[in-house]
């Protein structure tokens, strides 16, 4: 378990990265993982919402 706060950042990044996987079906260990501390939760939101932000600037613009 991350002790340190950028290890639980990465963490809930690797999460996030793997949840947009349209093969991700380790949808337990993710609940688990979530469960396990309050803070796992706030972390995983931030990095889905840094996911989704990135996304946005990414996308290629219509021509």
């Amino acid at each position: 378990m991350p002790t340190h706060p950028s290890e639980l950042n990465e963490a809930a990044r690797h999460w996030a990265i793997r949840v947009g996987d349209p093969a991700f079906d380790d949808w337990d260990a993710l609940t688990k993982w979530l469960e396990a501390d309050p803070a796992h939760l706030a972390a995983y939101e931030a990095a889905i919402d840094g996911a989704d932000w990135a996304a946005a600037v990414l996308k290629p613009k219509a021509s």
